[in-house]
């Protein structure tokens, strides 16, 4: 099982459970085509995970085909059962170039519903900016199509064209899964989604060109020190006291001071008052 398959299932059950919300109108046996997008990939790739889901009532097994783009590569491919993504049946499955784009066939034993995981080109990656475009050619049977954008965790500035509808739904990696109004296509009918936004955070959570949060709280500490400091020293300067000596001599004349008995008389002009006198004490 591949890390891919791993990584979006939980995003994938998403889509199974979405038929109920749009009309099942069957062409040819297809009930609806799925189309989950993710611009950056596990592998740096852009992915896709693709879903067939046939009428109730086609007879199984059954030969399904699973439009893809030109390009891509096949990772997983097989049925869907709904319940434990290891439990999965993998199926055997041919790719077939035609009208610009391809299809892989696979066989359908036990469920109507087909998925295929794959990887196309990669986005275009700027510093933290990121940019990606699917162009969809529907190569098999007519029907409804419903795309999804699938974004990694921690982005800002999204753009997503066509625009979504309704909230998005976040699985438990922090990604965010973006569902597009369905649309039928024709047998060769295009569409196109393009996608961009930036990086906002690196790994550790840090927003990308930012600084630590240990090192501004580091800093503002700093700062209101070196305030605390100024307001001190002007508020000495205010007062009119002596800045208290140091050194030998200071000390001796401290001691000749307690000695005698006789306080130390304030420097002519001081008129420092009784709080202040209580506020700094240089002794």
């Amino acid at each position: 099982m591949s890390r891919l398959r791993v990584r979006a299932v939980s995003v994938a059950l998403l889509l199974v459970v979405s038929i109920v919300c749009v009309p099942a109108l069957a062409f040819a046996g297809v009930s609806e085509y799925q189309v989950q997008f993710a611009p950056a990939g596990v592998s740096g790739m852009m992915d896709l995970i693709v879903n067939v889901v046939l009428s109730p009532d086609t007879k199984l097994p059954a030969t399904v085909h699973v439009p893809l783009p030109a390009g891509a590569t096949i990772l997983w491919s097989g049925e869907i059962l709904g319940g434990d993504p290891a439990n999965d049946p993998s199926r055997e499955a041919t790719l077939t170039t035609v009208g610009g784009a391809q299809y892989a066939e696979l066989t359908l034993k036990q469920v109507r519903i087909a998925q295929v995981e794959a990887e196309v080109g990669a986005p275009s990656i700027s510093g933290d900016n990121v940019k990606a475009r699917l162009d969809w050619i529907n190569t098999t049977d007519a029907g409804t199509y419903t795309f999804s954008v699938r974004i990694e965790p921690k982005v800002s500035g999204l753009k997503i064209v066509p625009q979504p509808v309704g909230a998005p739904q976040a699985n438990a990696e922090g990604e965010s899964l973006y569902t597009l109004a369905p649309v039928r296509l024709e047998k060769g009918g295009t569409f196109a989604v393009d996608v961009s936004y930036r990086r906002g955070a690196d790994a550790t959570g840090v927003p990308a060109g930012g600084s630590s949060p240990v090192l501004i709280v580091a800093v503002t500490f700093l700062v209101i020190a070196v305030a605390a400091l100024v307001v001190v020293v002007v508020r000495q300067r205010q007062s009119g006291g002596p800045r208290p000596a140091t050194g030998p001599t200071a000390r001796a004349a401290s001691d000749t001071s307690r000695t005698s008995g006789e306080p130390t008389a304030p420097p002519d002009g001081e008129s420092a008052s009784a709080e202040d006198d209580e506020t700094f004490t240089w002794d």
